[in-house]
């Protein structure tokens, strides 16, 4: 078999086999990707259970932006809160959260980026109630500087397009030289 294939199929092989980013193939992936050490919040009352979460999300620019992402549970079943009316508050930065789905939330996350203390008051209303609930969501200095230098999506798809390229272009000499062996051997034999 020639040397020349065989390194074309081992290379498509290999390809195929790369690491793979772990999504769902089902429906799109709803929630934004956590942080390494994503830093949180958590609170509770007698009716809700709140964990807040540092994310990165990417936006319709490719970019990844910070984002606040909260899970709301009801505390005695730990059934997710769908369809509440979700309010975030932090000093200065307030927010209504956009439902993600039953139980997840997202607010901007910019405010929360640089390293320090910020107390939450996170307002929720559902039909049957409402409540407030407070936290205190810590940014470490590492964390912070982990969200500012967060890798864009298109890095990852610029690696796959050029060992794409590669991958032809070997494909590509493959044949030729194989073109050439024929031809060469038919100028031969004539």
């Amino acid at each position: 078999m020639n040397r020349w294939l065989l390194t074309l199929i081992l290379s498509l092989c290999a390809c195929s086999v790369g690491a793979h980013g772990g999504e769902d193939h089902g429906e799109p992936a709803a929630a934004p990707v956590l942080l390494g050490q994503a830093p949180r919040a958590q609170a509770q009352t007698e009716d809700f259970e709140l964990v807040a979460v540092l994310t990165q999300a990417a936006n319709a620019e490719s970019k990844a932006s910070p984002v606040l992402t909260l899970f709301l549970d009801r505390f005695a079943t730990n059934q997710p809160v769908g369809g509440a009316t979700v309010e975030v508050e932090s000093g200065a930065f307030k927010a209504v959260a956009t439902p993600v789905s039953a139980g997840v939330y997202t607010v901007p996350g910019q405010a929360f980026v640089k390293p320090g203390r910020y107390p939450l008051t996170v307002s929720v209303q559902t039909a049957d109630g409402a409540d407030l609930l407070d936290a205190t969501l810590q940014i470490e200095a590492t964390v912070a500087s982990e969200v500012a230098a967060a890798p864009t999506p298109w890095r990852g798809r610029w690696a796959w397009g050029l060992g794409l390229i590669l991958v032809l272009a070997m494909a590509a000499v493959a044949l030729a030289k194989r073109r050439s062996r024929t031809n060469l051997v038919k100028v031969e034999g004539a």
